[in-house]
C-alpha cells in the first residue's frame, strides 16, 4: 500500500491505512485468503505525486503482487499511470478524478466513481436538491460555484454545470470562482461576492484545509442561501461538523460514504459497526467515506485473490479482478463490502456499478437522502 501519511492529503491517508489494516484483521480472522494470512506493507508517499513511481518499484520488486492507494487524485493519477508500465494491479479505493482511469487502464481498478461522471457525486448532489426543490414548489433560479482549483474539483464544477444545463436549463449560473487552496485563508471576500448575487444554490468545493474555514466565514456574514451544496473533500471530513458548527446543518453533499446507511440482512459486517470499530481502536476518531472505502475494498480483494488461479501471480489476480461480482453493501464472499454500490469493472478499470451517494446533515449527522435506494430520509430544501 502507498498512501500519504504527511503532508496535505495525511488526513486521507492516515484514515485510509488504519481503516485497510483493520479490513484485513477482519479477513484474517475469518481464515484468510484458503488459509493463508495476509500481510500489508505501507509506504509513505508525503502527498507527492513525484515520489510514487519509485515507491511502487520498490513494493513490486521486493514481491508486493497487489498495490493500493494512493490518499489523493494527483498522487493516484502517477501511481495508475505507473502501474500499467510496472504491470502490477493498483486497487483505487476512493480516489475520484476522472483522469485516474482517463482512456483505459489495463492494470488499475477504480471502485468509487469519477467526479465527472454522470452519475457520480456531482452530478447527483444537484439531482437531490432540485428534486427537493421542486417538491416544495420552489424551483431554484440562481446557482453559484466557488471550487479548489486543485485536486478533483475543477472536475466537480464541469459535473455541475453540465448537469445543470442539460437537466435542469432554467437555473441560471452566475458565476464561477476557482481559489487557490494553499494561498487562500480569507474567504470573506469570495463570500461577499456571492452573498451580492444571493443565488438559491451555492455550491462549494474543497478539500479539509479550505471548507473548514469557508463555512465559518459563511456563517459570519450572515447570509444564508437556500442550499448549500458540496462534494467529497471537506464536507464529508468526519472533522466537518464539529469544526464549522451550526452552519454545517442543511449542507448537502455528494458523499462517498456514511454510517446509516442499511445493511444486508444478517450481515456480519456493516457500516455502523465499522465506524464503531475504528472509534474504539483509534481513540475516539470518527471515520468518514475515505475510510469505509479502503475498508471494503478488501472485500474486493479478497474475492479476487480467493478466485484467482495463482495468487502469488500478478496477471492471475489482473485476470481476477476483472471478473470481481458484487451486487450491493455486503455483496462479496466475506460482507466486508460496506458501500451502498456494488463492485463490476468494465474493460477501462472502471466500476460500472459505481453510483454517487448523497447526504444532508440533519441532527449533526451524514443522512443519506438519494439516490432513492440508498435513502434513510428526505432532502429538506431550503436549508433550516
Amino acid at each position: 500500500m502507498i498512501a500519504a501519511l504527511t503532508g496535505i492529503a495525511a488526513p486521507y491517508g492516515v484514515q485510509s491505512v488504519n481503516s485497510f489494516q483493520m479490513g484485513i484483521a477482519d479477513l484474517n480472522a475469518a481464515g484468510g485468503i484458503n488459509g493463508r494470512k495476509l500481510a500489508v506493507e505501507v509506504l509513505d508517499n508525503r502527498s507527492k505525486p513525484e515520489e510514487v513511481p519509485a515507491l511502487m518499484r520498490r513494493l513490486a520488486s521486493g514481491g508486493a503482487n497487489v498495490i493500493v492507494g494512493a490518499s489523493s487524485s494527483p498522487v493516484t493519477i502517477t501511481a495508475a499511470q505507473t502501474a500499467d508500465q510496472l504491470k502490477v494491479p493498483l486497487i483505487v479505493p476512493m480516489e475520484a478524478a476522472d483522469d485516474i482511469i482517463g482512456a483505459g487502464r489495463k492494470y488499475v481498478f477504480k471502485l468509487a466513481p469519477s467526479v465527472l461522471a454522470d452519475n457520480g457525486w456531482a452530478a447527483q448532489s444537484i439531482r437531490a436538491v432540485m428534486g427537493a426543490a421542486e417538491k416544495k414548489g420552489e424551483t431554484p433560479k440562481t446557482a453559484m460555484l466557488i471550487y479548489a482549483s486543485a485536486g478533483a474539483f475543477p472536475d466537480a464544477k464541469e459535473a455541475w454545470s453540465r448537469t445543470l444545463q442539460k437537466e435542469y436549463p432554467g437555473v441560471k449560473v452566475l458565476n464561477s470562482t476557482s481559489y487557490d487552496e494553499a494561498a487562500t485563508t480569507d474567504f470573506a471576500p469570495l463570500i461577499s461576492k456571492a452573498k451580492s448575487a444571493n443565488p438559491d444554490i451555492l455550491l462549494f468545493g474543497g478539500n479539509p484545509q479550505g471548507a473548514f474555514l469557508f463555512y465559518p466565514a459563511l456563517a459570519r456574514s450572515g447570509w444564508k442561501p437556500k442550499a448549500t451544496v458540496g462534494v467529497l473533500g471537506g464536507n464529508t471530513n468526519a472533522q466537518f461538523i464539529p469544526t464549522v458548527g451550526a452552519i454545517a446543518d442543511g449542507d448537502i453533499t455528494g458523499n462517498y460514504w456514511t454510517s446509516l446507511l442499511k445493511s444486508a440482512d444478517g450481515a456480519k459486517h456493516t457500516p455502523q459497526g465499522y465506524a464503531d470499530a475504528y472509534k474504539a481502536k483509534y481513540k475516539g476518531q470518527t471515520p468518514d467515506g475515505v475510510g469505509a472505502y479502503y475498508y471494503a475494498s478488501v472485500g474486493v480483494l479478497a474475492d479476487a485473490l480467493s478466485s484467482a488461479g495463482n495468487p502469488d501471480d500478478k496477471e492471475s489476480i489482473t485476470s481476477a479482478l476483472r471478473a470481481v461480482d458484487i451486487a450491493g453493501i455486503n455483496g462479496d464472499k466475506n460482507g466486508l463490502w460496506i458501500v451502498s454500490h456494488g463492485v463490476k469493472f468494465n474493460a477501462k478499470g472502471t466500476n460500472e456499478r459505481a453510483i454517487g451517494l448523497v447526504t444532508q446533515i440533519q441532527d449533526g449527522k451524514y443522512v443519506p437522502v438519494y439516490p432513492a435506494d440508498a435513502a434513510a430520509n428526505s432532502t429538506v430544501y431550503p436549508r433550516p
